[in-house]
């Protein structure tokens, strides 16, 4: 992997820990469903921080693939399957970041109709996979030194 290439994957992890970091505060500071649907602050903050932490993971992949030299996927809501299947994410975490992609376009063409109880239970069951994410790709990473 170019150094380039790897000093963006790490810069972009970083983004990606801000953000998620501020997720797991917000997820603290929201005392229920009914506080987060009310609040326009809780939930722009919250779609906004999910939007930016999945297009990390896009970049982030799609980095990956020209670097590994991968043909592209049709679609790029194929992208977190085609990375299990060469090997570079496990299948637990591919299958809960399956709608990642999916979710991030939501986010940025569906605007208007979000689901806001979709995003209070994105807070509440995915920040996990997000982590879990950063770490099987630094794992890769090193394995490739």
């Amino acid at each position: 992997m170019s150094k380039s290439s790897l000093r963006k994957i790490y810069e972009k992890l970083k983004l990606m820990d801000d953000y998620i970091s501020y997720l797991l505060k917000l997820k603290e500071e929201i005392k229920n469903e009914r506080q987060f649907m009310e609040d326009f602050h809780f939930f722009t903050s919250v779609e906004r921080c999910f939007q930016i932490s999945c297009q990390v993971i896009i970049d982030i992949l799609n980095l990956i693939i020209i670097e590994e030299g991968i043909e592209k996927p049709e679609e790029s809501r194929e992208i977190i399957s085609l990375l299990f299947n060469k090997g570079i994410l496990s299948e637990d975490l591919a299958q809960r970041m399956n709608g990642v992609v999916g979710f991030r376009n939501i986010l940025v063409h569906e605007y208007g109709k979000i689901d806001r109880k979709r995003i209070y239970k994105y807070l509440k069951e995915k920040i996990e996979d997000f982590q879990n994410f950063k770490k099987e790709i630094i794992r890769w990473l090193k394995s490739k030194a």
